[in-house]
């Protein structure tokens, strides 16, 4: 008999004295009377054989040493793992007695030689069965760790620790009324146990049915095991507006997405094994639900744990984006997710900020983030934030002086973001000298970007004039060339030509049929220069449509020659080439690169339609720094980009479809007005963010109700405005101002009017007027000549307003130099404060 046997069968006997009352003993440990009873109860319910119970209660005895000997910081432990045990109490039943002292036996051998390990740490038991760690109770046993451990084992074709763990896992499994077997967690957590997770059931169904494929002599009793979990499954869902969804906690009906996501997977692989129909048709509907719910977890910036708002932790983050990479060929919209979702792991944090009371700092946070604030004006702060509003607050510094703010976020994921904000300014008492720097004006770094344009297609130029008001600085025509054109047709050139003063027009030059020689290049370039010398709003020239891979040199061959012609008549027009994220663009992408610097050419920007979704290697709108790379590596340098925003169809009303002559709009991913409004006016604010993107171009502004065409503008067909309009109007405002968030970018404000005094007087309130590029606050502070601030004034203004007069508070001034001090920051994507001061003004 081993050693551990020998002194089991002692601390048996010690127990059943106890029990017996033969000896006198030590009082009972917690949980050692519960666990005895319930043993006992279940014997005599007829639940336990007395075999299994004798073996059971030398482990009791096993413990109860145990927790008499051990330290503290062990003893604790078993104590939990014993208490669970006489939880059960007369529920007792030979699947949760194996799973129980199992779980007990487990915890006995680990800390009999060792402390608590870290949050989460894994061991598994002689079967595989797996046991996880939970600070301040035990080594628990985890179901869903379980199921995915059997997962695991069957993907590495491992038959025999597959035949181990499934049969521990089945021993382990509780029947239901109503059929259906189910695995129990037996720790709480928020809940009275035995509780159970409808994931782990349905990872479980998908286990034990791939498990049947590895080991087809137990494939039966698998196949049964596998029908068995699944049978629990349809009572452990819930139901959103969408359709059903899986309850990870029994106990819990709110949406969690990871385990929706999760399921649908492992019941699809499940239905597919065993052609269980039902599980399919679960399965589908509860895809379904996801897909149509999904957006409801996307904060704009990290995502949701769930439906309460809760943010994800980082691991459930990155486990999300894996589980909607695997659904994306089903639906647009996980693929959708998965691209905004992974970005978000890459994004830094970022910030707005608003006014705030002397000594405080309003700021706005994008995403959870660990947040850390210094100032010489108190102590440093050191937080963990939820996404949102937040205020910090040190009060005002009893000594007279400026003192700096200045802010960093890291966020779950490492990325970091820091910005200064305007200081805490102390008005200095008469007679008091700075103690600290005096802070000149500075500049803030620029964040590097283009000046952004909005711009849309439109089919002739009478309709500009209803793109201008609705702020586009772009608008987009086509022109088709033939082989052999010279030069445009007069009616072209007339249509060209009315648009109205001020119209900057992004022409497409349509060459169906590249030419391939040097006589038809120079036709076709020919025609461009007579283009960009008879069309003043001219504003940039595009070669369509986009190469491919194998017409690259013939496309870049022909764009070489087009610029050099425009370049020779026009200077102010660029000429770039189009670009297809659909198709191999990687490589398309160098090919052309590297034909264009064979010709000696170069391109002045790029159009970029992006492909719908990153299936197949194809391009996004959110890959542009992938092509501004691979064509900066033949061209040296990447050149700016103009964005093709995804073509957007929306439904039509009735009352509009009379205006539709050429037949109904299809009606095929058409969104609701409103949702296109939203899908506009989003794709305006994203490719505003993108450093590299000099504008973006909506598809069409007005519908072509001469054939029945996808409705993507943003007027009926009839000329009456869609929701998108209004929407469209407010995004183009709104990145103008610079008030959209874009994580990573650091804004810089300048003064679009900064006017100060030309004298001051001992009795004045002084006064300077002042407007900004982008939406600031800003701080004005009238200083003495040494620096130190006598009165101050602090607010805010938007971008693009006209300027305002800031008046300073009346103080009487004593005879000397002063000089007024205006900073500004950002206040939205702040970085660094800028500012500039006024000439010396004496006070006589």
């Amino acid at each position: 008999m081993s050693v551990r046997g020998l002194t089991g069968l002692l601390f048996a006997l010690a127990a059943l004295l106890v029990v017996t009352g033969a000896a006198a003993g030590p009082p009972p440990v917690p949980g050692e009377r519960a666990a005895l009873a319930a043993l006992k109860h279940a014997v005599a319910a007829g639940r336990l054989s007395p075999s299994a119970a004798k073996t059971d209660r030398g482990e009791i005895a096993h413990a109860v040493h145990l927790a008499r000997v051990l330290a503290s910081g062990q003893r604790v432990h078993v104590e939990v793992a014993l208490e669970q045990v006489g939880a059960l109490g007369r529920s007792l039943t030979s699947p949760r007695a194996a799973a129980v002292f199992g779980q007990l036996r487990a915890n006995d051998d680990y800390f009999a030689h060792r402390g608590p390990p870290r949050n989460g740490t894994d061991i598994t038991d002689a079967d595989g069965v797996v046991y996880r760690y939970f600070p301040g109770r035990c080594f628990e046993f985890h179901p869903l760790a379980n199921v995915s451990e059997l997962n695991a084992r069957v993907a590495a074709k491992d038959v025999a620790g597959t035949e181990r763990l499934a049969a521990a896992l089945a021993a382990r499994a509780v029947s239901r009324r109503g059929g259906g077997i189910v695995w129990e967690y037996y720790f709480p957590f928020g809940a009275r146990t035995p509780w159970v997770s409808g994931m782990a059931q349905a990872v479980g169904a998908q286990a034990f049915a791939r498990a049947a494929s590895l080991v087809p002599e137990e494939s039966a009793a698998f196949l049964h095991e596998a029908t068995a979990a699944f049978r629990a499954v349809p009572r452990l869902t819930t139901k959103v507006a969408a359709g059903p969804w899986i309850r990870l906690y029994s106990f819990s009906a709110n949406p969690v997405l990871n385990a929706q996501l999760q399921s649908v997977l492992s019941l699809q692989t499940y239905a597919t094994a065993t052609g269980d129909t039902a599980a399919s048709s679960l399965a589908t509907r509860m895809e379904q639900a996801a897909a149509a719910t999904i957006s409801r977890f996307d904060t704009g910036y990290w995502t949701y744990y769930s439906l309460a708002g809760n943010p994800s932790p980082l691991s459930y983050a990155k486990y999300v984006v894996q589980l909607l990479r695997k659904l994306a060929p089903a639906d647009p919209r996980f693929a959708h997710a998965a691209d905004h979702f992974a970005a978000y792991l890459q994004q830094a944090p970022a910030f707005k900020l608003a006014t705030a009371p002397v000594g405080s700092l309003r700021f706005w946070l994008s995403k959870p983030a660990y947040v850390s604030a210094s100032t010489p004006a108190g102590p440093s702060v050191r937080l963990s934030l939820g996404a949102g509003w937040h205020t910090l607050r040190w009060g005002a510094p009893k000594r007279g002086g400026f003192y700096p703010i200045s802010v960093t976020a890291v966020d779950y994921a490492g990325n970091r973001a820091s910005f200064a904000t305007l200081p805490i300014v102390s008005v200095a008492n008469s007679g008091n000298r700075l103690a600290s720097a005096r802070r000149s004006a500075g500049t803030a770094p620029s964040s590097g970007a283009p000046a952004f344009a909005a711009g849309i297609g439109i089919d002739d130029a009478s309709q500009a004039a209803l793109a201008g008001p609705l702020g586009f600085g772009l608008v987009r025509m086509t022109v088709a060339w033939q082989p052999g054109q010279t030069a445009p047709d007069p009616g072209t050139v007339a249509s060209l030509q009315a648009l109205p003063a001020g119209t900057q027009l992004v022409l497409d030059l349509n060459a169906a049929e590249l030419p391939g020689d040097d006589a038809g290049r120079a036709a076709l370039a020919q025609y461009a220069a007579s283009l960009a010398r008879q069309t003043q709003s001219l504003h940039d020239l595009v070669l369509a449509p986009a190469p491919s891979l194998t017409t690259a040199p013939a496309y870049a061959d022909a764009l070489a020659a087009v610029r050099v012609a425009v370049v020779a008549v026009r200077t102010d027009v660029g000429v770039g080439p189009a670009f297809d994220g659909s198709a191999t663009p990687q490589r398309t992408a160098l090919a052309l690169a590297q034909e264009l610097v064979h010709d000696g050419a170069r391109a002045d920007f790029v159009a970029f339609r992006p492909a719908p979704v990153s299936s197949g290697g194809a391009w996004t709108a959110a890959d542009v720094d992938r092509l501004e790379t691979a064509l900066a590596k033949g061209l040296g340098t990447a050149p700016l980009v103009l964005l093709d925003a995804a073509a957007t169809p929306a439904t039509v009303p009735p009352s509009e479809l009379g205006a539709y002559t050429g037949g109904p709009p299809p009606v095929d991913d058409a969104l609701s007005p409103a949702a296109q409004a939203s899908t506009y006016a989003a794709a305006i604010g994203d490719a505003s963010c993108s450093p590299g993107v000099s504008g973006v171009l909506l598809d069409r502004l007005v519908d072509n109700g001469a054939a029945p065409e996808p409705a993507t503008g943003l007027y009926y067909a009839s000329g009456d405005a869609k929701p998108a309009a209004a929407a469209v109007k407010t995004a183009i405002r709104s990145v103008a101002r610079g008030a959209v968030v874009c994580p990573g970018v650091v804004a810089r404000v300048t003064p679009t009017t900064l006017t100060f005094p030309t004298e001051l007087s001992s009795s004045s309130a002084p006064s300077v007027a002042l407007g900004c590029n982008r939406d600031c606050l800003y701080l004005v502070t009238l200083d003495r000549a040494n620096g130190q601030p006598v009165v101050a004034s602090r607010g805010s203004l938007n971008g693009g307003d006209p300027a305002r007069t800031i008046t300073l508070p009346k103080r009487t001034l004593r005879p000397g130099g002063y000089r007024l001090d205006v900073r500004l920051v950002s206040r939205v994507n702040p970085g660094a404060v800028t500012g500039q001061r006024s000439a010396l003004l004496t006070v006589g």
